[in-house]
């Protein structure tokens, strides 16, 4: 089974059209990512970005605006590769480039090369994870900000007894964005009332798969693999107990270390040392971290690009998932060693940041 097995049609916008244009056929199709292409790919945009960042006049501004450069994957790439990027970065479908076509691949069928042996003995209680949450009694604005300050693309919202009441995401949250080409700084569907004032629960999505923590996992990966759901509301009894998502059965087939889940991708190349001392990096790094802030799981994606000579710069992007949130950083260096210290290096650096802020130094 390869990569192309996999694939499907493309969602793809124009750099230049507006963003209000772009994010209602995003809405109208279900879409969180939509692909920039003209005479060539420019790149991606996803929703959750659009939402998090003010826009004064959607209908002006250029969809491109929110672009971030991303190089397709050859059809022939190697899908573990392309499972990592997805643990690296936020977004839930990827570009693939087969036959001078742009095509999609999605996390939910990406699943499909996860070998049954690694479900074996495994319930939904064993992988389901307690996000952040939200209550019901929130506001937009302090959901948005909650999202912004753990780089979350999802909250689940429960109410004062527990109770998981809707699901929080771009998807949802759309026509905040969509209504601000006919209300100024921020005016809600023109009664004058800001976003501090809207109550989150009339933003939010019931349409969740839901489950009991007790039944067979493989059950669910099947069910989230043939109807593209990205989340999983875990419950028993209407009590919330947590949430799965397709990075949490990625992280099965992980390297576990101390119940930290790393994932290297991009060194099948390199000899063993180098790959050895990758390895010493990361596991150092991750082993001074958790003595600050718990440390859930880490991908890490190396790519190599040829300069004009025989020499190789090695460009490193990775994610530390915490329980206090989301850390991404990336580096480019001739020596991919030196390319993925310094990467570590702004991890912990973003971390201490955030720790420090939270302590109000």
């Amino acid at each position: 089974m390869e990569l192309e097995s996999v694939i499907e049609k493309a969602f793809i916008v124009r750099p230049d059209d507006s963003v209000s244009h772009v994010i209602s056929k995003m809405a109208e199709n279900k879409k969180h990512e939509a692909f920039l292409f003209d005479t060539e790919f420019r790149g991606i945009v996803t929703l959750s970005d659009v939402i998090k960042r003010k826009v004064s006049d959607p209908d002006k501004t250029k969809i491109s605006y929110f672009a971030k450069s991303l190089k397709p994957f050859p059809s022939d790439a190697s899908v573990s590769d392309v499972i990592n990027y997805m643990m690296v970065s936020e977004y839930r479908t990827l570009p693939v480039k087969s036959n001078g076509e742009i095509f999609s691949v999605s996390k939910p069928k990406l699943l499909r090369f996860v070998k049954d042996s690694v479900f074996e003995g495994k319930k939904v209680k064993n992988v389901m994870q307690f996000p952040y949450c939200a209550s019901e009694s929130d506001d937009i604005k302090t959901v948005i900000s909650t999202m912004k300050e753990t780089g979350l693309s999802r909250l689940p919202i429960l109410n004062k007894a527990g109770k998981f009441t809707g699901l929080a995401d771009s998807l949802s949250l759309v026509d905040i964005v969509r209504d601000r080409t006919s209300s100024k700084r921020g005016d809600m569907f023109g009664d004058k009332r800001k976003l501090g004032e809207i109550g989150i629960n009339k933003f939010t999505r019931k349409d969740v798969v839901k489950v009991d923590p007790d039944i067979p996992l493989k059950s669910i990966v099947k069910r989230i693999s043939e109807e593209g759901a990205c989340t999983v509301i875990v419950e028993k009894d209407e009590k919330f107990l947590g949430m799965i998502t397709a990075k949490d059965i990625f992280k099965l087939i992980g390297k576990s270390l101390e119940t930290v889940y790393v994932r290297v991708s991009g060194l099948d190349s390199e000899d063993n040392f180098i790959k050895g001392k990758v390895d010493d990096l990361i596991e150092n790094t991750i082993s001074k971290l958790i003595k600050v802030i718990p440390v859930t799981y880490v991908a890490v994606h190396v790519e190599t690009h040829q300069s004009g000579g025989r020499r190789t710069k090695y460009s490193v992007e990775g994610r530390f998932v915490t329980e206090k949130g989301n850390f991404f950083a990336g580096d480019i260096e001739w020596d991919p060693t030196k390319a993925v210290k310094n990467f570590l290096d702004k991890i912990e650096r973003e971390v201490h940041k955030k720790i420090d802020k939270k302590r109000g130094r």
